[in-house]
C-alpha cells in the first residue's frame, strides 16, 4: 500500500507542470493544489485524443505535455502567484474529512460492477497497452463513453508501477479537495472564512459524496469538474472554466446535458443584461467544449460504438411521474444532508427579500435545470425507464447536490444579510459577478 501511495503522490507531483502552465496561459494567480487540480483537469482533455492515435498515457508523456504547457504559459501567459492567504485552522478543518477518506480509500478494493467492469478495466488495459476494443476476455460495459477518467487512472497506474487498482480511489479524494479549494478560491472574497469553512465541511462530510468516492464510479469526477467550471464561469473566470468545463465532457456523457444547461442559463442571464463582451466570451468557450469532444465522437463513429440508452423520445412519458417522484425522495435524503431544499430556501428567502436577485435566480435556474435535464435523460431510456432510475439516480443525483453544497454558504449568507468580507490588499481585484457592488457617485470637489 505504501508502494501505492508513493505512486500517486508522484503522479500528482508529476501533473503540476501541465497545470501550472494552464494557469499561466488562462492567467490564473498560482497556487500548488490548484496546480495540481488543474492537471488532472488538463490531462483528462488532453491524453484520450492521444490514446485515440495509439499512444500509452504513460509518465514521459504526461510530462512532456507538461514541458509544453509550461514553456507556453511563460512565453505567452501571465505568470503569478495566488494572493489569497492561508488561513491555518480553517485548512486543518477541511483536511481531516479528506485524510479520513483517504485512509479508507486505501484500502478499498474495487468491489463495484460497473467499476471493474468498466473504468478500471479500461484503465488497466491503457496500462498495459492494449486497446478496449480488441480485448476479448471480459470486454468493458459502455465501450462507448469517453476515456478521460480512464486516462488519467492509467497515468497513475505507471506512476505506480503496477495494476494496483486499490489506491486509485485516493484519486477520487483529490477530486473532492480540488472541488473544495476552487469553491474556496473563488468564494472567499464574498463569504467569511467560518461560514465558508461550514458550508465547505458539509460537502466534505456528505454521505452520498463519500460513499461514491468510494465505488470508483466516474460520477464524484463529474460532479468536482462540472460544479468547478460552474463557479469558474460564474467567477468570470472563463478560460479555466473551459478547461474543466471539457474535462467534465470527458469524464461521462451526463455532462452533455448537465453543460447545454449551464450555458444555456449562462446565455439567458448574459441576454437579459445585454452584456456582448460576455456573450462572445462564453460562445468561444461552449464552442472549444464542443471540439473538444470531437476526437471522443469520430473514434466511436469510427469503431462503430454507438449509444443505445438513451435516445430523445416521447414514448416513455407516462414514466414522467415516477421519475419526478424518486428523484424528489432522493432529494430530502439524510446522504445528500439536505443541500438541494437549503439552497432552494435561501434562493427563495433572497428573492422574497430583494436581495442579489440576479444570483438567486441563477442559482435556481441552474438547479432546477440540471434537475429537469435528469427527468429528460430518464424518460428518453431504452432499457426500461423504472431500472435505469432504480440503479443510478443516486449517483446522478450527485452532480445537483455538489453545486448546491458549495453554492449554499454563499446563498445563506446573502439570504441572512450577513456582511461580506473586506477585500484584502493582497488579493487580486475582484472581477467577479457574483455580487453587484454600487458605483459610488462622482461628487463636487469642495474648494
Amino acid at each position: 500500500m505504501i508502494r501505492g501511495l508513493v505512486g500517486v503522490a508522484l503522479a500528482l507531483a508529476g501533473l503540476v507542470p501541465l497545470g501550472a502552465g494552464v494557469l499561466f496561459l488562462t492567467r490564473t494567480p498560482f497556487r500548488v493544489g490548484l496546480a495540481v487540480f488543474t492537471g488532472m483537469a488538463a490531462a483528462m482533455v488532453l491524453l484520450p485524443p492521444l490514446v485515440y492515435l495509439g499512444l500509452a498515457p504513460s509518465v514521459p508523456l504526461v510530462l512532456a505535455l507538461g514541458v509544453v504547457a509550461l514553456a507556453a504559459g511563460l512565453l505567452f501567459g501571465r505568470p503569478s502567484r495566488g494572493g489569497l492567504r492561508v488561513e491555518p485552522l480553517p485548512l486543518l478543518v477541511l483536511a481531516v474529512p479528506l485524510v479520513l477518506l483517504a485512509a479508507r480509500a486505501a484500502e478499498k478494493p474495487v468491489d463495484q460492477y460497473d467499476a471493474f467492469a468498466n473504468w478500471v478495466l479500461k484503465a488497466k488495459l491503457l496500462y498495459f497497452d492494449r486497446s478496449f476494443l480488441s480485448a476479448s476476455i471480459a470486454p468493458p460495459v459502455h465501450r462507448e463513453y469517453p476515456l478521460g477518467l480512464p486516462s488519467l487512472e492509467a497515468y497513475v497506474l505507471h506512476a505506480i508501477g503496477s495494476a494496483n487498482t486499490r489506491v486509485l480511489h485516493v484519486l477520487f479524494v483529490v477530486f473532492l479537495g480540488g472541488l473544495a479549494l476552487v469553491a474556496w478560491t473563488v468564494l472567499r472574497p464574498h463569504v467569511s472564512t467560518w461560514p465558508l469553512t461550514a458550508g465547505l465541511s458539509l460537502l466534505l462530510w456528505m454521505p452520498a459524496a463519500r460513499d461514491q468516492s468510494l465505488s470508483a464510479y466516474a460520477d464524484v469526477p463529474l460532479a468536482c469538474l462540472f460544479v468547478s467550471a460552474v463557479l469558474l464561469l460564474a467567477s468570470e473566470q472563463i478560460a479555466l472554466g473551459t478547461v474543466f468545463a471539457a474535462a467534465a465532457l470527458a469524464t461521462k456523457r451526463d455532462a452533455v446535458a448537465f453543460l447545454a444547461v449551464l450555458y444555456a442559463v449562462g446565455f439567458a442571464a448574459l441576454l437579459v443584461r445585454r452584456d456582448r463582451d460576455r456573450i462572445r466570451a462564453w460562445s468561444i468557450s461552449a464552442l472549444c467544449v464542443a471540439a473538444s469532444a470531437v476526437p471522443w465522437r469520430v473514434f466511436d463513429a469510427t469503431h462503430d460504438l454507438h449509444d443505445r440508452d438513451v435516445k430523445p423520445s416521447l414514448s416513455h412519458a407516462d414514466q414522467f411521474g415516477f421519475v419526478v417522484g424518486r428523484l424528489g425522495h432522493l432529494i430530502v435524503e439524510r446522504a445528500y444532508l439536505w443541500a438541494l431544499p437549503l439552497a432552494a430556501v435561501a434562493t427563495i428567502v433572497m428573492l422574497v427579500r430583494g436581495r442579489d436577485r440576479q444570483l438567486a435566480l441563477g442559482a435556481l435556474a441552474l438547479g432546477v435545470g440540471l434537475l429537469a435535464a435528469l427527468v429528460v435523460v430518464y424518460v428518453s431510456g431504452t432499457t426500461g425507464v423504472r431500472y435505469l432510475v432504480r440503479s443510478t439516480a443516486e449517483r446522478t443525483l450527485i452532480t445537483p447536490a455538489l453545486l448546491a453544497a458549495a453554492l449554499l454558504p454563499l446563498l445563506a449568507t446573502r439570504a441572512l444579510g450577513a456582511p461580506r468580507p473586506e477585500v484584502t490588499a493582497a488579493r487580486a481585484p475582484d472581477r467577479t459577478p457574483l455580487r453587484s457592488p454600487r458605483r459610488p457617485r462622482r461628487g463636487r470637489r469642495r474648494r
